[in-house]
């Protein structure tokens, strides 16, 4: 196949996905997230383990297993029924935000793959192998997680995507269900920057090998794979579980993000990585717990302490964003900071 004839992927196989995905806005589960069957399993066999150690290390039962893993006070709260109503809603945003960056990532792919097959295979592309596909796979994961640890600190640092990335953090407790409390406009930048990122690889994987087709476990991209199996549901809940010192540093525990929604000033700007600890590691972002802490969850000021609730409903969830960026830009009120740049004291999660 020459590079004149090179295919671009087909865009009505684009369209028909995005379709799919309208239809199924409903739907709890997903193949890119903690709701796959492999992260709800996950949530319930570790812990119940943990159930159990904790009610041997205390040799008490103050609650049964099922209301350990789900404690009614949590479940119940305003802060929780926000979280549901801001994830139904993002399941009907959801296609939109499809409809924009599907067909930017089909150019980006598109592009790549036209170089790469010119210039690097001369049109003629190559069978794939396991091993290939096993590499592009861990490459566009590498580039995916990454993507999420700078959109995610970016949105901590700037004074305009603050106030979106806000509604996450306004989570006075965590459930699996706060895992999806997040304004469009956050997941938005995220695909985006992770399009970005990983699109030309993807691209020049088609370009070598006239395929797209990446390795999975269980249905899911290797790292979500691995996130789900180790805990990933529990990152967002009541449930401490750390992976110890050394581990800590390659990949982040569900207490190391717990820490990341702490009001402790000692916890602020630490644990921006999804998957992978390396990031943190590396920019100088890690905070690794040597025991167990107690957390206090919300938005906080530079010295920890609760600021008042900004998001009680969806609408205030979805609209208080906008008028904060507005006022910011008006210079009306200081920038919602979560980390102040020159003196300015702003907010802290």
């Amino acid at each position: 196949m020459g590079p004149d004839s090179f295919d671009i992927p087909d865009s009505a196989s684009i369209i028909a996905a995005w379709i799919g995905d309208a239809f199924t806005v409903l739907s709890p589960f997903g193949t890119d997230s903690r709701f796959h069957w492999t992260g709800l399993s996950a949530f319930v066999v570790l812990g119940l383990a943990i159930y159990a150690l904790e009610r041997k290390r205390t040799n008490s039962a103050q609650t049964g297993p099922l209301g350990f893993l789900f404690p009614p006070a949590l479940y119940r709260s305003a802060s929780s029924w926000v979280d549901v109503k801001v994830y139904v809603a993002g399941r009907f945003v959801r296609p939109l935000t499809g409809a924009i960056v599907w067909p930017m990532q089909v150019v980006v792919m598109g592009v790549t793959a036209s170089f790469v097959s010119a210039s690097i295979t001369s049109g003629e592309v190559s069978e794939p192998t396991a091993w290939s596909l096993l590499l592009g796979t861990a490459l566009v994961a590498l580039v995916s997680d990454l993507g999420y640890y700078v959109t995610h600190r970016i949105s901590h640092e700037s004074r305009w995507l603050w106030p979106f990335h806000k509604v996450h953090h306004s989570a006075e407790v965590l459930t699996p269900i706060t895992a999806k409390r997040n304004h469009p406009v956050f997941n938005l930048a995220l695909a985006l920057v992770r399009m970005l990122l990983s699109a030309p690889i993807s691209g020049a994987i088609l370009g070598v090998f006239g395929v797209v087709e990446l390795a999975t476990i269980f249905g899911l991209t290797m790292l979500i794979a691995l996130m789900n199996v180790t805990g990933g549901a529990l990152r967002h809940s009541h449930i401490w579980l750390d992976f110890g010192p050394i581990l800590d540093r390659i990949f982040i525990s569900p207490a190391q993000h717990q820490i990341h929604h702490s009001q402790a000033p000692r916890h602020h700007n630490k644990n921006y990585g999804l998957t992978l600890a390396i990031w943190d590691w590396m920019f100088g972002t890690l905070y690794v717990p040597q025991e167990r802490e107690a957390l206090e969850f919300g938005v906080a000021d530079a010295e920890g302490n609760a600021l008042p609730q900004a998001h009680n409903g969806l609408i205030e969830a979805y609209l208080m964003p906008f008028k904060e960026v507005y006022a910011v830009a008006h210079e009306k009120a200081p920038a919602p900071l979560h980390q102040a740049p020159d003196g300015i004291e702003g907010e802290r999660a």
